[in-house]
């Protein structure tokens, strides 16, 4: 698991480093609130971080309500270090987007125990993330051939015909049957009949191109 250190002293910026390297923890490292917002921007942002509080440039709060206030983003789950012990400082930072804190000087094993939340969370957005892709899948996927469904195929057929109107160009739409396919199922079976639905299917789909729709 990849996870982000952000902190402007470079003592407790090596310190951490070497606690997580032993834990088995790939390291990024950032010295400042604007570099570790870079980092967080790039596609293969690490999951977990650990940012200090006080940093030049961005601070920890303010990196947390950029990070949540992001659409569509897979989760990334936020320790903030913190030398601040007063109750509304901590309500301040959790308010900002912080998913939990460390009071400096840090206790090891409390880090530890700390970031096995964040990991069990984390794999709970995972799991959570593949059902609901699965489900949106399945909502506009016809089960058997893996081609649209009967509601996906009518929808982007109206939007297609919209567009065409709108833009006064050409659209090309294709019905095909399969014949003497009663024939198929009543000789072979509807397991055969299946089989050769998703072969149409697929040889369907090659010979189109990538923006085409193919759908049942």
């Amino acid at each position: 698991m990849k996870i982000l250190v952000a902190d402007d002293d470079p003592i407790n910026r090596r310190l951490l480093e070497a606690f997580l390297v032993k834990w088995n923890y790939e390291v990024v490292l950032a010295c400042d609130g604007n570099e570790a917002w870079n980092i967080l921007s790039q596609k293969d942002a690490p999951k977990l971080a650990i940012l200090d509080w006080m940093m030049p440039g961005l601070d920890g709060t303010q990196i947390c309500r950029r990070i949540r206030n992001r659409s569509g983003e897979s989760y990334v789950y936020i320790v903030l270090l913190t030398a601040k012990f007063q109750k509304a400082d901590i309500i301040e930072g959790l308010d900002a987007g912080a998913d939990d804190y460390l009071a400096k000087p840090f206790d090891a094993n409390e880090l530890r125990a700390r970031l096995w939340t964040g990991m069990r969370v984390l794999g709970l957005e995972k799991r959570l993330r593949s059902a609901y892709e699965n489900l949106l899948f399945h909502a506009a996927h016809d089960s058997l051939t893996g081609g649209w469904n009967r509601v996906a195929i009518l929808e982007t057929l109206r939007t297609e015909v919209a567009r065409a109107q709108r833009q006064g160009t050409a659209l090309s739409v294709m019905m095909a049957d399969l014949d003497h396919f009663k024939q198929v199922n009543d000789t072979y079976g509807h397991l055969t009949g299946d089989e050769v639905l998703r072969e149409t299917a697929k040889r369907m789909q090659a010979c189109v191109r990538s923006y085409d729709a193919v759908g049942r």
